[in-house]
């Protein structure tokens, strides 16, 4: 099991850990955590698109390398569906729903996980948490079903290049 999908199921697990009564830090750690999957999730599939397996060190140095506020501005692009002109024809068509689906979604939960993270005027409830982490689960099933599209491979290399894409 991957990283992102052992995070996606410890999210699952900190939304219901307290039965009675939830605790503000397991509520909080699962949207944090939920975040953190689908970064992970994307993250990987950055650097395996941009990098060989050899050295094995490569694709780890790819990964730190990206940058969470570039990832949102490139995701914010396809959420909008309002690419780059240099970047639009390099997709064939329409974005599909379900990756703008994903760069919407990692968007919301990077914003949530922001909140959890940072804000303790803000309370977390179960049903606001089980939403965040229904969204990243939302999000591993969109980007299975798109990851091999021209779309999704321009997104990838949005997340990493978006900043220098006006050249």
């Amino acid at each position: 099991m991957s990283l992102a999908e052992d995070l996606l199921e410890q999210a699952k697990f900190l939304v219901h850990r307290d039965p009675q009564k939830p605790r503000q830090a397991s509520l909080r750690r699962a949207v944090s955590t939920a975040y953190h999957a689908v970064f992970h999730l994307l993250a990987t599939s950055a650097a395996d698109q941009a990098s060989s397996a050899t050295p094995p060190a490569l694709r780890l140095r790819v990964r730190r390398a990206l940058d969470h506020s570039e990832m949102k501005t490139a995701a914010q692009s396809f959420a909008s569906s309002n690419l780059p002109r240099q970047i639009a024809p390099l997709i064939r068509g329409a974005l599909a729903r379900e990756l703008v689906s994903v760069a919407d979604s990692f968007i919301r939960l990077q914003e949530d996980r922001h909140k959890a993270d940072y804000d303790l005027d803000i309370r977390f409830d179960r049903a606001v948490t089980e939403e965040a982490v229904a969204r990243a689960t939302q999000v591993f099933r969109d980007w299975a079903s798109v990851r091999e599209t021209d779309g999704a491979k321009v997104f990838l290399a949005g997340l990493m290049f978006h900043k220098r894409w006006n050249r």
